[in-house]
């Protein structure tokens, strides 16, 4: 069986950008940007180009990066119009079925970060064990300064990528051949 990474290091330009943009949200252009540096060794390396796209893009198209993602639990949520791995990475926390306390104050917390910072609150939700942890979270960093929140917000996306290259590209595990019983 060919590796998913073989394929991506392989790839045509347009089957490449299909297996990397998954890995950043809504944000093709990122993608686009790393394909050169092909071809990654490793899953982290894939990731490394990745980030580093961002790093390198400029405040203001990070920002615009920052934009297209979805609210928790907001209204791309509720439309459907999420991409399979932000569903996926909400519904684990039970963002997709709150009770009307803590949908209202998420809802709530939504609308004010989005007015402080100019888009919506992002956090590596694969790092959050609980929804008390995540409103804790959302709570503390709607308080933050505008350049600690882009560092934060940097910081959460970076272990996003992380973890979706480690899913999408990491080795395969090795078997080892069963020992014969003595």
């Amino acid at each position: 069986m060919t590796h998913p990474l073989d394929i991506l290091n392989h790839a045509h330009r347009d089957d490449a950008l299909a297996l990397l943009a998954p890995l950043v949200e809504r944000s093709a252009w990122v993608a686009q940007d790393s394909l050169s540096a092909r071809p990654f060794a490793d899953d982290a390396a894939v990731a490394q180009a990745l980030v580093e796209t961002i790093l390198l893009s400029g405040a203001e198209r990070r920002l615009a990066m920052f934009r297209v993602h979805p609210e928790l639990a907001g209204r791309e949520a509720l439309a459907g119009d999420m991409t399979p791995a932000s569903t996926g990475e909400q519904a684990r926390l039970g963002l997709m079925s709150l009770d009307r306390r803590d949908a209202q104050r998420l809802t709530r917390l939504n609308a004010a970060y989005g007015a402080r910072f100019g888009h919506p609150f992002i956090i590596a939700l694969h790092r959050v064990p609980d929804l008390a942890t995540l409103f804790d979270l959302f709570e503390r960093r709607v308080t933050a300064s505008p350049i600690e929140e882009h560092v934060s917000t940097l910081a959460e996306i970076a272990s996003v990528i992380r973890a979706r290259a480690a899913a999408a590209f990491a080795p395969l595990p090795h078997h080892r051949p069963q020992e014969h019983a003595q």
